[in-house]
């Protein structure tokens, strides 16, 4: 009842009460047909992004890393993906991940791609399996 009287104070004394910016970017499987997911995109401070991964027909009990790509004719394909942005499925192949990155530096990135780690070595590129990939859609 307390929670109806705030919201109804607010709106009467003409309060904005604003929730934060959010974005789904769908995740569709590259080579792997049954892996799906989605990102969800969140401003979180006025000077970083939240990007929780949903994932699930991945390999169960194997090693992923999420990747923002920068494919720029001039700078090839470029992103970001050590450190937090490394996760592991489960049994059932889920996988969920929360890393935090700077609002200024997002703007670089043009998409978003899950990388399969069959050595579990996410230092080892040349191994790694596209699994997933999504469009950001940018404010540049």
């Amino acid at each position: 009842m307390f929670k109806e009287l705030t919201l109804a104070a607010a709106l009467a004394l003409g309060v904005s009460v604003q929730a934060p910016d959010e974005s789904t970017v769908d995740l569709r499987g590259e080579d792997w047909d049954d892996a799906r997911g989605e990102a969800v995109i969140t401003d979180v401070q006025d000077d970083e992004k939240e990007i929780r991964i949903d994932a699930s027909g991945l390999e169960p009990n194997a090693t992923y890393s999420v990747w923002l790509i920068n494919d720029a004719p001039l700078m090839g394909e470029m992103g970001i993906g050590s450190g937090d942005l490394i996760f592991e499925s489960d049994e059932l192949g889920r996988g969920y991940s929360v890393v935090r990155i700077p609002s200024e530096q997002f703007k670089d990135w043009d998409k978003i791609e899950v990388m399969h780690h069959p050595n579990r070595d996410t230092e080892d590129v040349e191994s790694a399996e596209l699994t997933l990939t999504g469009v950001l859609l940018s404010e540049r």
